[in-house]
């Protein structure tokens, strides 16, 4: 049996590297482990992405070195995002190995070095679940709420105006997720996390939420990666790079201000936040809501051809037509 791994360390090689499994680690090695392998004159680490059979392999085998150990046994990516390296790979030309490193915060990856792991063994305590809020939704809010709700399908455009209280609307529908215990996502762009989006959401969930900018330190995004994969972060709000930690009961992704160029990733690896979104909703068949007053052209034109249901919000939260 083979393997494809995904060096940490840069690779000459774009879609990674193949290497054989000694019969003693074939009962125990899975996908989303890391393994230790030689490489040149070096020990390095890499996640295992896939098995392949050895019929399957083109490569002279005498020449396959094998993978030395499993240097964990705990799962560093699930099965979906494995999926989801493959995606970007492919999707979007990009090195493999840097597409991996999105989901393994720099910090994570130093520790899997250094065998500093030992955080990952610790039981953790639920963030405390506090919901504030007493505001009822207006007539407009809750048609739109409940077209949300209960769309059958999976891929909401919500096309609400500036000052239409489209907040109140994610308050609820992440009210009644959390209920249910599971994971909401909450993007926004990088320049509004200081707005009253970010203040509303704080005030009415307290300490259930987990805001995480361009500021917060490589130790706790670890951290915050830890909670997110123990299921004891329920709310996630965040920019783009939130996509790529390991969720295992997501259900909700909201999009907010979807058009905000911010979701575009111009360095390697490049992509297009609403793909990937979209690409997780079809992984794990979750429900997303991009949200704009101005969509893009494109979420616009998609929504024109019923691929997506839009819903929208025209009246002013204190009653004015628009």
């Amino acid at each position: 049996m083979y393997t494809l791994v995904s060096p940490f360390s840069n690779t000459f090689d774009d879609i990674g590297l193949i290497y054989f499994v000694p019969e003693f680690l074939r009962w125990k090695i899975k996908r989303g482990q890391v393994v230790e392998i030689p490489m040149k004159t070096k020990i390095e680490i890499a996640v295992v992405l896939d098995f392949i059979e050895e019929d399957k392999i083109d490569l002279e085998k005498e020449k396959i070195k094998s993978i030395i150990s499993i240097k964990n046994d705990f799962i560093f990516l699930e099965n979906y995002q494995i999926k989801l390296v493959q995606y970007i790979w492919t999707y979007y030309f990009s090195k493999i190995h840097h597409v991996t490193k999105l989901f393994l915060p720099k910090n994570l990856r130093d520790k899997i070095n250094k065998d500093k792991l030992e955080f990952l063994e610790k039981d953790l305590d639920d963030i405390s679940y506090t919901f504030n809020h007493t505001k009822t939704l207006t007539p407009a809010q809750e048609k739109a709420y409940n077209q949300i709700k209960n769309s059958q399908n999976k891929k909401i455009l919500f096309y609400g105006i500036t000052w239409s209280g489209k907040t109140e609307i994610y308050i609820k529908l992440i009210k009644d997720y959390l209920d249910e215990g599971k994971q909401v996502l909450f993007l926004i762009p990088e320049i509004i996390l200081t707005s009253q989006i970010w203040e509303k959401i704080k005030e009415v969930f307290w300490e259930e939420v987990l805001l995480i900018t361009s500021t917060t330190t490589d130790a706790t995004k670890t951290k915050y990666w830890n909670l997110i994969k123990k299921q004891k972060a329920k709310v996630v709000l965040w920019t783009r790079s939130a996509l790529f930690y390991p969720y295992s009961n997501l259900w909700l992704i909201i999009v907010d201000e979807e058009h905000d160029h911010s979701y575009i990733s111009d360095s390697s690896p490049r992509y297009n936040t609403t793909e990937i979104v979209w690409k997780i909703s079809e992984l794990l068949n979750i429900k997303v809501v991009l949200a704009s007053w101005t969509p893009s052209i494109k979420s616009m034109y998609e929504g024109m051809k019923g691929k997506y249901e839009v819903v929208n919000l025209l009246e002013k939260y204190w009653g004015e037509k628009r």
